[in-house]
């Protein structure tokens, strides 16, 4: 059986899932995101777009819960990424990431979700993609 998204990423943060695997993990929670974002169609198109348009570095991984949020950076080489990890509530996020999830859920959680330029992606109901600001 595969794990849901949202325990794959638990298992990152934890420190569960060896540095070795820690690739394979994230491919997997990135492409089930996709499919549930994309309503099951599972558009290989928008995987590439964001790719060229967007970094995987820049892209933040935010999981809203009744319990806190969990932050995962999808850049392979982010193991030491400074905002990774689980917050017990809003107030302790970054403002750059609370400003873009406040955009966010002004979109539609229903898929199929659209990226909103510059912002990120509503994946789901409790799921965003966020992206980071430009660094100067």
């Amino acid at each position: 059986m595969i794990e849901p998204p949202d325990k794959t990423v638990r298992k990152i943060l934890s420190g569960e899932i060896a540095p070795e695997d820690r690739e394979a993990a994230i491919a997997a929670v990135i492409r089930r995101d996709l499919f549930m974002a994309d309503a099951g169609l599972m558009r290989m198109a928008t995987l590439m777009d964001m790719e060229t348009e967007v970094h995987d570095d820049n892209i933040y991984r935010v999981s809203v819960f009744p319990d806190g949020i969990d932050i995962l950076c999808f850049g392979l080489s982010s193991v030491d990424s400074g905002i990774d990890g689980h917050y017990d509530k809003t107030d302790d996020l970054p403002n750059w990431v609370k400003e873009r999830i406040a955009v966010l859920m002004i979109t539609s959680g229903t898929p199929p979700t659209q990226e909103v330029a510059g912002v990120g992606r509503r994946i789901s109901s409790h799921v965003y993609w966020v992206y980071a600001p430009e660094r100067t």
